[in-house]
């Protein structure tokens, strides 16, 4: 294991989603293609992790990081109106957004041990 320690914070954007019961596998998949693969070709998107709960069936939570705020910040929103669209046109009443955390309680990477 290593510690990293991050000398310019990353900024964490955290987003919670409601899946209905056996569509969250699915959902990951459109995730991944809809938004995460993309994303990786945006300057500032360092990455993101895909977090699913055992004690709320159906809680999925998507932490995008980033290389500041301003960088997740400067992210074409015509663009991610699209992605979004794509998201819902495909889950449909599947999938239900609950909250962006990142909104209520801006946070940053600091430093990471793995």
């Amino acid at each position: 294991m290593e510690l990293n320690i991050y000398q310019k914070p990353q900024f964490i954007e955290e987003l919670v989603f409601r899946i209905k019961p056996g569509q969250v596998e699915r959902y990951i998949d459109l995730e991944t293609e809809i938004f995460s693969e993309p994303l990786s070709h945006v300057a500032g998107f360092l990455g993101g992790e895909t977090w699913v709960s055992q004690d709320r069936e159906g809680e999925v939570t998507s932490f995008y990081f980033w290389e500041s705020e301003q960088a997740y910040r400067s992210v074409d929103q015509a663009w991610l109106a699209g992605q979004k669209e794509k998201m819902g046109a495909a889950m449909g009443d599947d999938a239900a957004f609950v909250r962006a955390g990142h909104a209520e309680d801006r946070r940053f990477r600091v430093r990471e041990y793995r």
